[in-house]
């Protein structure tokens, strides 16, 4: 789980969630690790940004390069929110940690927004899917397992049936 939530870990937090619902897994260190590792991952990335900081860049068009001026105005004026809406907005994690890592932005600043960030962010998702894989876990544990089981393999079944037609179509 560590090395997941290393890169964009919403899906491996969303697994060891659902298994601490289960008790196969301590929720607190479910917590602790993925913060622990979200975290650093968000340091690697700005440091990344840091060391290519001063190195001129290629950096594209003149429109992109524009773009991109308007993206770092935000980060320097609306650190704060920057750093919120990156954190939430899935698959902007790491590349915000690196728009960070390019501007003037304050180290320590990164690393004590990104402590409270990773925190919270892995208290909010780890716990939402805590929930809902408790919820999950107590309705299949009844009846509805079957009727999952009969929809799953009707839908395998059709998947199945699709492939062979698609197939029939593709050969010579």
């Amino acid at each position: 789980m560590f090395g997941g939530t290393l890169l964009e870990g919403e899906g491996i937090l969303i697994v060891a969630a659902t298994l601490s619902a289960q008790g196969v897994l301590d929720p607190v260190r479910v917590w602790l690790t993925a913060s622990t590792g979200a975290w650093l991952g968000h340091m690697f990335w700005f440091i990344t940004g840091r060391v290519i900081r001063g190195r001129r860049l290629a950096l594209g068009s003149a429109d992109f390069r524009a773009r991109a001026a308007q993206i770092k105005r935000l980060i320097e004026d609306r650190p704060v929110t920057a750093i919120l809406l990156l954190q939430y907005l899935y698959g902007l994690r790491l590349v915000g940690a690196v728009a960070f890592g390019l501007t003037e932005f304050s180290r320590r600043r990164f690393v004590l927004y990104q402590i409270v960030n990773c925190l919270v962010w892995a208290g909010l998702i780890g716990g939402v899917a805590y929930l809902l894989g408790g919820l999950v876990t107590e309705i299949f544990h009844g009846g509805f397992k079957w009727i999952w089981m009969a929809a799953s393999a009707i839908l395998v079944a059709l998947l199945l049936r699709f492939v062979g037609r698609l197939q029939d179509r593709i050969k010579p």
